[in-house]
């Protein structure tokens, strides 16, 4: 009877390969507590298993019943590949790892949303292992075809104990109709032990035809429990152990080996069989994997192998055991890509105001802090200056004037809101080359290379953005104070005073010492009046000295005020600058580091 009837869909949780109670030959790890296999005879499964699922992201039908924490793990392996993606490139996370991971979680939601009632043991090996003649002892019929020296098992054969729901699930497993066998009619009280039961016939694993090697890859990927069948002869082939029995490390749960053909074999040459073979799984770090040892052309050892489709059919945990087991080698294999986390991904302490000081010092914050000053002194004589020392300097430096070094200076003052360049641009990239390797230092690939990419992800806007700082930090080019008015006017009233004792002078000299007029008043001709005219002069050029002295003191006083403030807001916007820039987008990073960290102990099954 083939199996096409229509699908009633749902989901199951899993159950060990170890379960089944060893009678005759055979080697296995102790295997814990657990209900003997007889004991569930009837195919009734458990009243109560592990944890009920429900999670975003995973199907939730009727009594499904998933191992604990397998929906978050799930949920999480899906965060994770999204975090791994965008740092797959240039020696990030491998392409294959990947596409392993992605792999797993759709097939894990694809075989979640398949039937729960059935259970799909895979038995799989060599040409002329017996493993077809152990599917047709097991199935009851001769549905398989046998061969010997050749591949003849060109196709997987299945045979379905409880036909119905079991369509959806065949049409995944890509078993073809006239290929599916069912024992769903008229089942003695033995076969309904094994409802549920859907046992794969796997072609022949050395098999030379690509697409019958192809579906033996695909479905050893998809069973929930897979029975290895090994030959005496070729037990110890290392194209099983490599290709197939290595890469299952970590799913002793859903795992079994079965040597088959003990009926060539002495109970000498069983027992040294069985040994050698432990010894090869053991070293291939498959240690609780249950070895049978079966005979088909007896029956020997097949009581013992149908306990352990039993107990996996009516369990109904080996989906989601397997699921488990595949998650933990992803987990496995990720786990190098997270480092040491005991080691904090953070910004070093101090690195940002290290950052912050390299960036003011490629700025010339201390330069444009002097040039302040002294426009501000060179602005401020404008008003409290000495007229007369201003006349003075003038005749007696070769420096250009007053004004003209004001402009030169307030030039080279706007000139800063271009930002640094040249061997400032230079310092900047030392900067962050230097910050880069502080933080990058304890972080495993690719975080390092990710981070070290964050930290100069904005370097060409740096140096425009340091000079709007600047810029933006500069106070009014025409700024003055109210009282240099005020003084401006007093000093200029002492010019007025001095210019009128000097024509005071003038006078006496002319009219009192030249007599050039007659009739003259005494106040401009009197010759003794030269004395005291001239010690007033004095008297007001001195006092305009000391009020510009005084001022300018005043003036130099207020200007290394403006120039700390003016430094301090600089300095302050640089760090923004630096925070934003830099900072920013180096935690960003590091913040991913701590959130893969964190989903990688969920898929690992570790509390977080």
């Amino acid at each position: 009877m083939t199996a096409s009837q229509p699908a009633r869909t749902s989901r199951a949780t899993g159950a060990s390969p170890r379960n089944g109670s060893s009678q005759g030959t055979g080697s296995r790890r102790p295997a814990g507590t657990r209900q003997a296999a007889g004991e569930r005879a009837a195919g009734v499964p458990e009243a109560a298993g592990p944890s009920r699922a429900s999670s975003a992201g995973l199907p939730h039908r009727p009594g499904l019943v998933l191992a604990p924490q397998l929906p978050a793990r799930l949920n999480a392996l899906a965060r994770l590949i999204q975090i791994a993606s965008v740092r797959s490139a240039g020696g990030g996370f491998g392409p294959k790892l990947l596409r392993d991971a992605t792999d797993l979680l759709a097939r894990a939601g694809e075989r979640l949303r398949l039937s729960a009632e059935h259970t799909v043991v895979a038995l799989a090996g060599g040409t002329g292992s017996g493993k077809s003649s152990l599917f047709n002892r097991l199935a009851g019929a001769d549905f398989s075809t046998v061969g010997v020296t050749r591949p003849v098992t060109k196709d997987a054969h299945a045979c379905v104990w409880g036909i119905r729901g079991s369509g959806p699930l065949l049409e995944w497993l890509s078993v073809q109709r006239r290929y599916r066998y069912a024992r769903a009619s008229a089942l003695d009280r033995g076969e309904k032990s094994l409802a549920g039961l859907v046992l794969l016939d796997l072609p022949d694993h050395d098999t030379v035809m690509t697409r019958a090697s192809g579906l033996v890859d695909r479905l050893v990927g998809l069973a929930d429990l897979m029975v290895w069948v090994l030959d005496p002869q070729k037990y110890a082939d290392a194209a099983v152990h490599r290709r197939f029995l290595v890469p299952l490390a970590g799913h002793s749960d859903v795992l079994a080996v079965v040597l088959n053909q003990s009926d060539l074999l002495t109970p000498a040459q069983i027992e040294d069989c069985v040994g050698d073979l432990r010894r090869l799984l053991d070293a291939e770090n498959l240690h609780d994997v249950q070895i049978l040892v079966t005979s088909a052309a007896t029956g020997a050892g097949l009581d013992e192998l149908r306990r352990l489709l039993v107990d996996a059919a009516s369990a109904r945990r080996a989906a989601s055991a397997r699921i488990s087991a595949d998650v933990d080698s992803i987990a496995s294999r990720l786990e190098p890509y997270a480092g040491d986390p005991a080691v904090a991904a953070a910004i070093p302490d101090g690195g940002t105001e290290e950052l912050a000081q390299a960036f003011a010092r490629a700025a010339g914050v201390t330069a444009v802090g002097d040039a302040l000053r002294s426009a501000r002194e060179l602005r401020a004589v404008d008003y409290v200056g000495w007229p007369v020392a201003w006349l003075a300097e003038r005749l007696t430096s070769r420096d250009p004037v007053r004004k003209v070094r004001l402009g030169q200076v307030w030039a080279e003052l706007r000139s800063v809101t271009a930002g640094p360049s040249g061997a400032q641009q230079a310092e900047i990239d030392n900067a962050l080359t230097e910050l880069a390797d502080e933080i990058v230092r304890p972080l495993p690939e690719p975080w390092s290379q990710t981070t070290r990419a964050a930290v100069r992800s904005r370097a060409q806007e740096i140096p425009g953005a340091l000079g709007s700082a600047m810029g933006e930090a500069l106070p009014n080019e025409n700024k003055a104070v109210r009282w240099w008015r005020l003084v401006g006017a007093w000093q200029g009233l002492l010019l007025g005073a001095v210019i009128v004792g000097l024509a005071w002078m003038a006078a006496i000299v002319v009219f009192g010492v030249f007599h050039a007029g007659s009739n003259v008043p005494a106040l401009f001709s009197e010759v003794s009046l030269l004395a005291w005219v001239a010690a007033m002069l004095v008297a007001l050029l001195v006092l305009g000295w000391l009020t510009a002295s005084a001022c300018m003191n005043q003036v130099r006083a207020a200007a290394d005020r403006e120039t700390a403030q003016f430094t301090e807001a600089m300095r302050g916007k640089i760090a923004a600058v630096a925070r934003d820039l830099v900072i920013v987008p180096a935690e960003q990073e590091l913040a991913e580091l701590d959130r893969f960290r964190d989903e990688l102990r969920v898929v690992s099954g570790r509390p977080v």
